[in-house]
């Protein structure tokens, strides 16, 4: 049985938006090499790029990008699903957006991605910083989580989670993470998958697919905090490798 290892970036593998920690890179660089390792991620290739070195990036077996609307492996495009959004939404989302009582706007509130919308009131243009203030802002007032209410009854047919600090993901029905385990299984007859993930509670991004995989014995879903209980996690599976 072929063990394979999947991963959800900001938050697991790095700090939201930022580029791996050197240290860190250095060790899962080699647990790469020695491992069958996913990347599964809402963010697009280009922004994982920004985030992960070149090599690290390829030394992963495939890439899940915008929720697994396409699939890379390496700089090699596996297959991409396209999805148009209704005007109505973009008109539904950009109302809750201008209605928001959150003061700061950073610019670039709504950004297509393949199969995906990825929508955000203080703007993917906001500093780390400015992140982490309206993170903050957030927690307290569940602004993201009322959003993802009313788009859900707006709209049924849609799938809406929190992903990173500041966003939404918004995918048709069943274009969420969990796809990547029937595209690993359809590649891996006979596996086990073990992914790690920072946002597998209600409303979270990766939730659709720890919530697959713990139905299945093979199978099973790790909750972490940061790239740091990651890094604690796989040590000793590395020792094993190493062995």
């Amino acid at each position: 049985m072929e063990k394979i290892y999947a991963f959800d970036v900001d938050g697991t593998l790095t700090d939201p938006r930022q580029t791996i920690d050197p240290q860190f890179n250095e060790f899962f660089l080699e647990f790469a090499k020695k491992n069958l390792v996913y990347l599964v991620t809402g963010s697009d290739r280009d922004k994982i790029a920004e985030q992960l070195p070149a090599e690290t990036l390829n030394a992963c077996y495939g890439l899940f990008a915008c929720s697994g609307a396409e699939l890379w492996a390496g700089d090699r495009l596996i297959y991409r699903k396209a999805h148009d959004f209704p005007a109505s939404m973009h008109a539904a989302v950009k109302r809750l957006i201008d209605e928001s009582p959150y003061g700061k706007r950073c610019g670039c509130h709504i950004e297509e991605r393949p199969g995906m919308l990825n929508i955000t009131t203080v703007g993917r243009n906001a500093t780390n910083e400015e992140r982490k203030e309206y993170h903050a802002w957030d927690n307290k007032h569940g602004e993201r989580r009322e959003f993802i209410r009313v788009l859900s009854g707006l709209y049924p047919h849609y799938e809406f989670s929190a992903g990173g600090e500041i966003s939404i993901d918004i995918v048709p029905y069943g274009w969420t993470k969990a796809v990547a385990k029937r595209e690993i299984e359809e590649r891996h007859l006979d596996c086990s998958i073990t992914f790690f993930g920072d946002r597998m509670g209600d409303g979270g991004n990766d939730k659709p697919l720890a919530d697959v995989l713990k139905n299945h014995v093979n199978h099973r879903a790790i909750a972490v905090n940061s790239y740091k209980d990651t890094w604690k996690f796989l040590l000793p599976v590395e020792t094993v490798c190493a062995a």
